[in-house]
């Protein structure tokens, strides 16, 4: 575990990374370096807020959550390759596949998280999630 100076010393420095970045870099777009530093300062602490919301949520999920998004994201171009939507105006295209893509990466996320080890073992073959923390009996050979 990870002694909580440690990472509260690393959220003061991405913050203060923040803010020097965002002065630097609204001197360079309009002269206004304080706007530039109060957006590198609120940018720095909703990054900080949305790790500290993530705090609870593990390796395993994340990966999962990613891989169902891309298999989602995947069925839902099969979709909407298919042009069943090519006579619509660009507006309902549009919307059609905005809808088909976040409900399919929803989705996609959802399963994904709440599949088990076993489950998981089917999309990847080969893999297998187990510690290794335990140790195995010695193997005596005798000839």
């Amino acid at each position: 575990m990870t002694p909580v100076l440690t990472v509260n010393l690393l959220r003061v420095l991405f913050v203060t990374f923040c803010t020097t970045i965002g002065g630097l870099v609204g001197d360079q777009v309009n002269n206004n370096t304080l706007a530039g530093v109060a957006a590198g300062i609120v940018f720095g602490l909703l990054v900080v807020l949305a790790d500290r919301l993530l705090k609870g949520f593990s390796l395993r999920a994340f990966s999962s959550a990613t891989l169902g998004l891309l298999l989602g994201l995947f069925f839902a171009n099969l979709l909407i390759a298919s042009d069943i939507i090519r006579y619509q105006s660009d507006l309902t295209q549009w919307s059609v596949r905005l809808v088909v893509y976040c409900t399919f990466g929803y989705l996609g996320m959802m399963l994904a998280m709440r599949s088990n080890r076993d489950e998981f073992s089917l999309i990847i073959p080969y893999v297998r999630f187990a510690r290794e923390t335990m140790e195995h009996e010695p193997l005596v050979v005798s000839g």
